[in-house]
Order: C-alpha cells, then structure tokens, then sequence
C-alpha cells in the first residue's frame, strides 16, 4: 500500500500562500502545486468559524456532530463546558481504520479528544493552538517519550492584549521554534513508526495570523527599520513551515501522496463582538425592561477589568486546561441572570452568535416557541441592523442568518439561533458605534483591537494534492466535509456511512479511472 502524508497548515491564507509562492518565498509548497492539484477548500468557517476541525475529523456538518466552539453551550446545565466523551462521541476517521488495514500516525490534530487505542500511533496537545487537553498519546509511553527527546507542550496559552515590539518579535521566534521542532518530532515519527497515513497539523500560523497579521496591536513608536523587521514576521512563519513541510515531502519518499491543507484562512480583524452583548443588550431593554446586566457590566468583571491583562494572563496560564477552559466560560455567560434574559451572546471570536433562552430548550428558558420566539428574533435582527460606525455611518452588521435556514441535522438545536457577520473593514478604525434607536456604544480600545488580535479568520481555505497518478491543474468544489472521504478512499478504506462528503473524483480517478460505458 502506497503512503500518504496530510500535512494541515492551521489558518494558511491562500493568497499570502500564491503571493510567497509566486515569488519563490514557498520553494517546497511551489513545486507541490506545479506538480499537483491545487485550488480553494470551503467549509462553515464563514458561519461557524470554530467548527472546521470538528467537521474536518468526524466528516460531519456542525448541524450533525453538534460543535462550533472548544467550549459549546449545554442548555440542561446553563453553561458553557469544553466536548467531553462523557456525553458526546466525536470519533476522528482515523481511529475507526481496521486493525488488519492501514496503519495510521497523528500528530497534533486540533480539538480532538484524548486518543483511543487504535491501529496506529497519536499525539495530541504538544503543538496546536487549540487543544482539548494536555499533551497525551496513544501508545501512553509515546508521549513520554517526546518530553524526554522534545520537551513538554510548547505552544502556550494565548495572552489577549497589545503587544511592545520586543513581545511581537518573542511571538515570531516561538512560531518559528515551535515548527522546527515539530518537524524534527515528524521526521523521527516517519523514520521510527510503520504507517501508510501520516497526518499533522502545523499551527504555527495559525497564531502567528493572529498575532503578526499587521502592526495595528503594537504600542510604542517605532522607527522604519522596525517596522520593516515586525512587517516581516508572519512571512518568517510562513518560511519555518514551507521548510518543514519540504522535509517531510522528502522523508516520505517519491511514491508518497501528499496532501496539504488549510481549512480556514486569514485576514484582517472585523470582529466586533466585543461590543455585541452591550449592543443586544440595548435592543433587548426597549421590551424587556428587567433585562439584567451582560457579563461584561456585572460588578465582579469590573472589578476584574481593574486587573493588567498580563497580570491576569500569568495567573490564567499555570492552571490545568480544563481550569482555564471553564474560567472562561463562566466570564462569558456564569454571571448572567437567566430569569431576565431572553436572548444572549455565545462566545465567538469571528462571527457574533445569538441563542434564544427559550422554553423547552433551555433548562431555565423564558421565551415561549412559536410567535413569541420568531417575535423575539425579528427584534434582534432588526434592532442590530440599526448599528453603524458613529464616523462613516457605515451598517457595522453585514448580515444576520437563522441557523435553521441553512443547516439541518440531528444536532441543529444545539446551534446559535442567530449568526451575524460584521462588515468587513477593520474593527480597530472604530472609534464607536451608534443607532439612532439604542444611542451611542464606545469601542473599548479605539485605533486598537481589544482582544490584541491583528488578524482574524477568512472563511475559505485551500487544498493542494501531489503524488504519482495525480494530474497537474486547478481543484474546484472541495469542502471539508470531503476530505475525510478522499483519505480513507485513497487508503482503500470502505466509507461510513456517517460522511456527510464525497470523495474528490480529481484526485481518485486519475488512480481508479472509470470504466467506459
């Protein structure tokens, strides 16, 4: 059996990826796409931008699997909680191949829970940016193994804030240390380990897209020879991870398949959602004259806003993840007062999610189902509607979608109600928004975005394909959902029936060409 080697380059832009291979910035990822397919990967990142992973390794919708975030709402508790097995199965394709059949190693696949015995080899929590747990492996000695050779989980807890230009360039060069190391662990990994499937997940620019996009979360002067060295960081990532990708490519021998994805990219930061709990807040009051305070406004956040965010980000870092993961949730929706809200904001951090507390649903709902529910949502579609920036009078709400109008599944409950994309100019340009209904809301850091994020999730990712059989040219059509498919079937693996995708056609039959009829 042939070997195939999935290499995922977490928050890859497409076009920063064509720009540096164009100019031969990406040598390794240049000749890949000469030689294969290459073309545009879409998913629900442009609706439910923390869902792509979950959909990537269970080959479900989010309306199927249930996931959007790595802290999802539990209605019967009035709470956010990370996905546990305890109470939701989400089986990655991988761990379900027959022991008899291909066998499997995975490196740091993001979201994924504590790995299973299966036919294969795992890692997860060392590298990634977004892990449900600590570093943990299946066999138990692997990840023993690493942090003696490699060292304990490397990627640390994102600090939210403004960044001094000695912290901007410390995040360049973790990244780039993060990726080396990461490819020495894969190279060893290839060498040592019998496999058929290789995966990992590169997430190093993931956070840099994050945190390096531009300059606009940089405080101090700087001169223009700094500037120039900060403006250059995200490329330096992008370098770090073209190199290792051109090592693994290489260790995995001429008669590999190599299949390199990103499943979401990266662009400016347009997320507003720090202001939207005050603005449906202020749409919700005109009826609901008892609404409580939002999270935000209650007097213990206050008095934790009081605290330096890095104060706050050192103490947050040395607790176990899970501590972390339920802190933040109950910042976000521990302190509301049920009885008095109707509607809420989920946590978010690229679309604004909208949940009705609704009766039947929700352990202490109050919004009746039927008229009282769609009365509800028309009143926040339209009262949000009526926010624009208080400078441009530009509509600051793009659009606001009902989750039952383009999803349906068995999970479609358990879904915001309501999405909202905000306009895509940069939130850090806002000085405050306005409504001529609901009056005048401050941004919290003008010129500046809040949460210290320079760039924030695109919706559209990419997909190249290389390998003996594979015919150079374009890849059109592919979605997330259709990647699990392709791997089992370039596998030879039979397909569950739970795949809610399809394998690619130009990627299996130049292998398996159709019969004429």
């Amino acid at each position: 059996m042939s070997k195939l080697l999935v290499i995922a380059l977490d928050g890859a832009e497409p076009t920063l990826l064509e720009r540096w291979m164009a100019d031969d910035t990406l040598p390794n990822l240049k000749r890949l796409r000469e030689r294969g397919r290459y073309g545009y990967l879409d998913s629900d990142a442009g609706l439910l931008a923390g869902s792509v992973w979950f959909s990537f390794y269970t080959g479900q919708t989010a309306s199927n699997h249930g996931i959007y975030n790595y802290l999802v709402w539990r209605p019967e508790k009035m709470t956010t909680e990370p996905p546990s097995a305890k109470w939701l199965d989400l089986q990655p394709f991988w761990r379900t191949l027959d022991q008899n059949g291909p066998r499997a190693v995975v490196v740091d696949i993001p979201l994924t829970y504590a790995p299973t015995p299966f036919n294969g080899s795992e890692v997860i929590g060392w590298a990634t940016h977004d892990s449900l747990g600590p570093l943990t492996s299946f066999p138990p000695e692997l990840a023993e193994r690493i942090r003696t050779r490699f060292g304990d989980s490397m990627q640390e807890e994102e600090r939210y804030g403004l960044l001094n230009k000695r912290e901007f360039l410390a995040i360049r060069d973790q990244m780039v240390w993060i990726t080396q190391n990461l490819r020495d662990l894969c190279l060893s990994l290839m060498q040592e380990e019998s496999w058929n499937l290789f995966m990992v997940c590169f997430a190093a620019i993931h956070r840099g897209g994050h945190k390096l996009w531009d300059l606009t979360n940089v405080t101090g002067k700087l001169t223009s020879t700094e500037k120039a060295e900060l403006q250059d960081c995200l490329r330096q990532v992008y370098i770090a991870c073209d190199e290792a990708v051109g090592k693994m490519v290489e260790q995995a021998g001429p008669d590999a398949t190599i299949l390199l994805f990103s499943p979401k990219g990266m662009g400016q930061n347009a997320c507003r959602n720090s202001i939207l709990p005050e603005m449906l807040h202020r749409v919700l009051a005109g009826e609901y004259s008892h609404i409580g305070s939002t999270p935000e406004t209650t007097l213990l956040s206050r008095i934790r806003n009081l605290i330096p965010s890095r104060w706050r980000h050192r103490v947050k870092s040395g607790l176990p993840i899970r501590w972390r993961q339920l802190l933040t949730g109950f910042w976000r929706v521990g302190q509301i007062n049920w009885e008095h809200t109707p509607a809420f904001s989920m946590m978010a951090d690229v679309q604004g999610w909208i949940r009705i507390n609704l009766k039947g649903r929700e352990a202490k709902g109050i919004v009746e189902p039927g008229r009282e529910y769609e009365a509800l949502c028309q009143q926040i579609v339209q009262g949000l509607k009526t926010f624009v920036d208080a400078d441009s009078g530009q509509p600051l709400v793009r659009e606001i979608i009902y989750s039952r109008d383009v999803y349906s599944g068995r999970r479609l409950d358990w879904l915001p109600d309501l999405i909202l994309n905000w306009v895509e100019t940069p939130a850090h340009e806002m000085r405050a928004a306005y409504s001529p209904l609901y009056g005048t809301i401050p941004w919290p850091t003008p010129g500046r975005n809040p949460e210290g994020r320079s760039g924030n999730h695109a919706a559209t990712g990419m997909l190249l394909v290389s390998g003996k059989g594979i015919e150079p040219g374009p890849l059109a059509g592919a979605d997330i959902l259709d990647l699990a498919p392709t791997i089992l079937s370039l596998l030879d693996q039979p397909l569950p029936e739970t795949l809610d995708g399809q394998p690619l056609d130009e990627i299996l039959y130049p292998r398996n060409p159709k019969t004429p009829s």
